[in-house]
């Protein structure tokens, strides 16, 4: 696994646990309206679950629960006054010629909303990367003006129990202006935890192994805003 850079204060021992509860509630930028958008259960074909006013950003297919079929990833977005709204869907394709799209999991929190300035787009330097059974999405966490602060941060899921289980989770963090890091980087199939810290000037570092002493096993709709990680 990479691991995930961050200053000191950043993630505690509880490695940020707000970031994996069900979303309920609109995430940091985002309208009450955004929850109520609506993405149909089924289609004939990945496209037609994008909803109206919303564009399709990106499209990456792979077999994601290693039935034998090419399923698929929407990434979906929508621009309202200045402000970049994006939501992630996972389908998958049914059995049958003309059975078409099931949507499996709809997340609408993880990606932040971005204006340029408060939170640079979290895909600038982000990727969605498919495979076999299951998925990885990178993501920056960098503020436009105010913080010197820096993530890269990766998560990864793996089709397990009727769902996309997260299974991995790193990041990367460093302070623009001391160029101080942290990095953790967290199994979740074995509790275990890896913590770095160093400079990215000095090629001196310190470990430290820990175990998760929780480990719910999220789903990839529930986790929340990767922005609540944020924290001075």
């Amino acid at each position: 696994m990479n691991f995930s850079r961050c200053r000191s204060g950043w993630l505690m021992a509880a490695i940020a646990w707000p970031l994996l509860v069900a979303a309920q509630a609109p995430a940091p930028g985002q309208p009450a309206s955004f929850q109520a958008v609506l993405v149909p259960d089924h289609a004939a074909q990945p496209a037609q679950f994008v909803p109206a006013g919303w564009a399709l950003e990106k499209q990456s297919v792979a077999d994601l629960d290693a039935d034998g079929r090419a399923d698929a990833i929407l990434l979906m977005r929508h621009m309202e006054s200045g402000t970049l709204y994006r939501m992630l869907a996972v389908v998958l394709r049914q059995r049958g010629a003309n059975a078409g799209y099931a949507l499996a999991e709809l997340n609408r929190r993880l990606i932040p909303a971005s204006d340029g300035t408060t939170l640079e787009d979290p895909l600038a330097d982000g990727e969605i990367v498919t495979r076999r059974g299951g998925f990885d999405v990178k993501l920056l966490l960098q503020a436009g003006a105010g913080s010197y602060q820096s993530a890269t941060v990766r998560y990864r899921f793996r089709r397990q129990d009727g769902c996309f289980r997260l299974i991995g989770y790193d990041r990367m963090e460093t302070h623009r202006a001391t160029l101080d890091t942290r990095d953790v980087s967290v199994n979740f199939l074995t509790g275990a935890v890896l913590r770095r810290t160093g400079n990215a000037q000095s090629d001196t570092s310190e470990e430290r192994h820990e175990a998760l002493t929780a480990n719910p096993r999220r789903c990839f709709g529930e986790l929340d805003s990767v922005a609540q990680l944020l924290i001075p």
